[in-house]
């Protein structure tokens, strides 16, 4: 049976589901073309699954999960870039090692703070009729930071994605690019689990710019592609989900793929 979507938005948690929604789509998709071109897609994967371990903390701690979740997904965030920039490290090899850890500690911290139930599992899937005003104001926050970040340095973004080395020849500040890169990447995932979920915000990141990246023949189009289908991901899936009454992350996961696989046909 289906029900009219639009009813939702008569109620101030439907309101804020879609807002939570939508700047997650949109702060996701633009930070994954980035993700996309310089083949990092397992940062998305691995940086989620550090926020649900933060997420476990925060519930062992008796502290906002949100808030464990930020700190923890920011400091592996760091981590990362060390060993990447500094220490010469491949990327896959240190997102391994902490992915790996990450999960162990969610196990361990579930166990011990007994949150199994729906608690839990509210974040590991997203349920962004849940989210509070607070919320909403951290995702703006992340929204304007992202908005900043590609406003001011869009020319180096684009150097440092195609050719961090002339970049850096060039005399472009590649580490700091790189580091701006994952600490946006780190604080965008753990505000956007509430609503997406610890599993599913890796579809936000990775899909609607592999997507664009299929019907794009210039960078600033498939800038502009990837977040338009963030948004037509983000939008579409909660309110299919609002129509089916399903899962809104899972939802916009389906909504995301089925993109992909049209401009797949298409491109």
């Amino acid at each position: 049976m289906l029900h009219n979507p639009f009813d939702y938005l008569q109620y101030d948690f439907g309101v804020k589901g879609v807002l939570s929604a939508l700047l997650a789509g949109i702060t996701c998709s633009a930070l994954g073309t980035s993700i996309v071109l310089r083949k990092m897609a397992f940062a998305g994967a691995g940086i989620s699954h550090v926020a649900f371990a933060g997420v476990a903390l925060g519930f062992l701690l008796g502290i906002s999960p949100i808030f464990s979740a930020l700190l923890l997904s920011l400091l592996v965030s760091v981590v990362l870039w060390y060993f990447q920039v500094k220490k010469g490290l491949h990327f896959d090899v240190t997102m391994g090692v902490l992915f790996s850890a990450s999960m162990g500690l969610a196990v361990i911290a579930l166990s011990l703070s007994g949150a199994y139930g729906s608690q839990a599992l509210s974040y590991l899937f997203g349920s962004p009729l849940l989210v509070s005003g607070i919320d909403i104001a951290m995702l703006l926050l992340s929204f304007i930071a992202v908005s900043l970040f590609f406003s001011f340095f869009w020319r180096d973004i684009y150097l440092v994605t195609f050719s961090s080395e002339i970049a850096k020849a060039s005399g472009y500040k590649v580490e700091l690019i790189t580091f701006l890169l994952n600490f946006l990447v780190g604080a965008v995932v753990a505000l956007s689990i509430k609503a997406v979920g610890a599993l599913l915000v890796f579809s936000l990141l990775v899909v609607p710019s592999a997507a664009a990246y299929r019907v794009s023949k210039s960078y600033g189009r498939f800038f502009f592609l990837s977040v338009f289908f963030g948004i037509v991901s983000s939008l579409g899936g909660i309110f299919l989900s609002f129509a089916l009454d399903a899962p809104s992350g899972a939802t916009i996961t389906v909504v995301s793929f089925l993109l992909f696989l049209l401009t797949s046909i298409l491109g």
